[in-house]
């Protein structure tokens, strides 16, 4: 974001669409390796790509800038099938992000349903937010009010995520007869049986 709104200053729109554009293929180039991150990134970067493209066709930087509440509303959808298939994106993610402690939980488990709707109401809301963010402002006022509007409930939404996996976590840590973990616990990507 910061390619596209220092090159916005100072060149046509269609150049800081294409700078941005560049550099969020280079986020993806490193991401796609991981495989849940690598394909929730491709999906973000396609997003990206036809916002980019619309535009670049219609030279207007509002368009481009689109991508991230059309990802916000895109998302939810996603949530709400993995939810249905009993297999909560947010499961997945945590497995990701949190091995030691979401990979003593099962995959379907309450918790990972609850924080996969919550962070579904979180993307809709904040779709709407930038919505009306992007048609209230200039370009460089959306770049700089999402951001600060932005970072501190996504990061009270991870803190809170992590908080309730760990939480989930101690109930579904293996133990020793006197009450002592296991050493080593499960593999991260192995379910407890039973």
């Amino acid at each position: 974001m910061a390619i596209f709104y220092g090159l916005s200053r100072v060149a046509d729109p269609w150049v800081a669409i294409l700078g941005g554009f560049i550099a969020s293929a280079g986020v993806y180039w490193f991401n796609r390796r991981d495989t849940l991150m690598g394909m929730l990134t491709l999906f973000g970067f396609a997003v990206v790509t036809v916002s980019a493209a619309i535009g670049i066709i219609s030279n207007s930087e509002k368009a481009y800038l689109a991508s991230g509440p059309a990802a916000d509303f895109l998302f939810v959808p996603l949530y709400a099938v993995s939810i249905f298939l009993k297999k909560p994106l947010i499961g997945a993610i945590a497995r990701e992000m949190f091995p030691k402690y979401a990979g003593h939980i099962p995959i379907g488990a309450p918790v990972f349903v609850a924080l996969s709707v919550f962070w579904a109401a979180h993307d809709i809301v904040q779709g709407v937010a930038r919505v009306y963010l992007l048609q209230e402002l200039s370009v460089g006022e959306y770049i700089i009010w999402s951001r600060v509007l932005n970072w501190p409930f996504t990061v009270m939404m991870l803190w809170t995520s992590m908080y309730f996996v760990m939480r989930a976590a101690k109930r579904h840590t293996p133990m020793n007869g006197d009450d002592t973990p296991v050493s080593g616990g499960w593999p991260a990507a192995a379910e407890p049986e039973g």
